[in-house]
């Protein structure tokens, strides 16, 4: 954890560059340096390849109105250096893991980033975020950036493109990687583990000096979990020396981007990382009758705007957030965490509340993807229970989202996740039917997709209750409902 220093202001970061040998860490540790007309320090190189570690310093942008320090390293990749390894990982506020995307070095990559995240996950204080440069993009069996998204997409990861050998994408993994070192800076500041916000710079000869007496081993720590208040917030922003300017063409704000400010984000590193999966440059949304604003983002990612989100102060915005942030977290167990929430510029000099949020099948969809009537019932029954799961864990939550037929989803594991808006901080919507009402709409979708309506029948006569969960009547007021449609003329296509 890092200390006090009295003498300089600065904010010190420890970026961290890992993974396999030979994978490309030296090469883009060099280029960044050319890019920013720095020098490396590498102690010590046996056949060319890293002995101890290779080192860089920058100093740019400001955080709290202090110069932000970045001290850069890379680990030895050969399994017989790991103790030294593991030494400087114990130190990063970031990780940058450089992964072979080539077919031929995939598995390694994939099999070794496991195992960084498994180092990772048990460190006390706040996540360590992890930023995965995905590089040798240039070689012929390239895997295509779809499927390396897909592979590490459920850890979190932030995925971004590069060639180190001629330095493309290496500065901009960086610049992201700083964004989630100062997010991390802020929560350890909010738990009181920094006093003030000057970090002790690590001085490379007595790091150098203490891995020497390293011996060969094998060590690992251990998880907290991310939780957000937010302090004042007056840093800078975060560049890699150049900037953009999106002109404002119309009433339509800004949806947010990863270039929020730390501090701004919740969650406030596995957030940021939301935000760089779900950008669209200067991506403006649509407004509907009520002041609310959509946008459609990257691949499946929606941003939304409730009307009074929006403030002429920051400080106003930020207390809503924290309180967002509060309401959100009485509700993670039912949340899916394809999510965040963010405070970014409107781009007429406000500021806009907005939540991020990955679409996922709601149970809806799940009951009219079903494949014959064995199938339709099943899957009713998992709708069944996992309504009154989602229902019993939002009545005792502070967000109380709502839980209907396109609100909630299952997760793979066939639990229930919420998967829709969350209702805006200090409101408590209620869920848009009884079981009842309920029973009538699943009666209605079975009727829509078609089928056969009377073998569906005999498998709910067949079922028991409890399959659809809990004291529930809702297998009983299906086959009322079906009746129902039935006596009526309904009739399946």
């Amino acid at each position: 954890m890092a200390a006090d220093a009295e003498p300089d202001p600065s904010i010190v970061i420890r970026i961290v560059y890992d993974g396999p040998p030979e994978v490309g860490k030296t090469t883009s540790v060099r280029a960044l340096a050319r890019s920013f007309g720095r020098q490396v320090f590498t102690p010590e190189e046996q056949n060319g390849r890293t002995a101890y570690f290779d080192w860089m310093e920058h100093v740019g942008g400001r955080f709290d109105g202090a110069p932000i320090r970045c001290q850069v390293a890379s680990v030895p990749g050969q399994r017989r250096w790991r103790p030294r390894r593991d030494r400087l990982l114990d130190q990063a506020d970031v990780v940058v893991f450089v992964g072979d995307t080539s077919a031929a070095g995939w598995s390694g990559s994939r099999a070794s980033l496991r195992r960084l995240l498994r180092r990772l996950a048990r460190r006390d204080g706040p996540p360590v975020g992890v930023v995965f440069q995905a590089n040798r993009r240039d070689v012929p069996d390239a895997l295509p950036l779809a499927h390396v998204r897909q592979e590490i997409g459920a850890e979190h990861v932030a995925v971004i493109e590069s060639v180190a050998i001629d330095g493309t994408g290496v500065r901009e993994a960086f610049v992201f990687a700083i964004r989630l070192a100062l997010d991390r800076v802020r929560e350890e500041q909010r738990r009181g583990l920094e006093s003030g916000h000057t970090r002790a710079e690590i001085d490379v000869d007595d790091l150098l000096t203490d891995l020497m007496f390293l011996e060969q081993g094998d060590d690992d720590e251990r998880v907290t979990d991310l939780m957000f208040l937010e302090q004042r917030d007056d840093e800078g922003p975060v560049t890699d020396g150049t900037t953009a300017c999106a002109a404002v063409d119309d009433d339509a704000p800004l949806a947010p981007t990863h270039e929020v400010p730390s501090g701004l984000v919740w969650p406030p590193i596995e957030g940021r990382i939301v935000l760089r999966d779900a950008s669209r440059p200067h991506a403006r949304g649509h407004g509907d009758a009520a002041g609310n604003w959509v946008v459609s983002l990257a691949g499946d990612w929606q941003a939304h705007s409730a009307a009074d989100a929006v403030f002429t102060d920051r400080d106003e915005g930020r207390e809503r957030l924290v309180a967002w942030a509060r309401a959100h977290t009485s509700a993670l167990g039912l949340l899916s965490r394809q999510r965040c929430i963010a405070l970014a510029e409107t781009g007429d000099g406000r500021w806009r509340l907005w939540q991020v949020v990955l679409s996922q099948p709601s149970l809806r969809e799940h009951l009219a993807e079903a494949d014959g009537a064995v199938d339709v019932v099943r899957r009713l029954g998992a709708i069944g229970r996992a309504l009154a799961e989602a229902r019993e864990a939002s009545a005792s939550s502070v967000l109380c989202p709502p839980c209907t037929l396109d609100t909630l989803g299952l997760s793979e594991l066939g639990r229930a996740i919420y998967v829709g808006m969350a209702p805006p901080a200090g409101t408590r919507v209620a869920d848009a039917a009884d079981e009842a009402s309920l029973a009538r709409e699943l009666a209605a979708s079975i009727l829509e997709r078609g089928g056969d309506l009377h073998a569906v029948r005999a498998g709910l006569l067949r079922a028991a209750d409890v399959d659809f969960g809990p004291r529930s009547a809702l297998r009983e007021r299906l086959l009322l409902a079906l009746d129902i449609h039935e006596h009526a003329g309904a009739r399946p296509c």
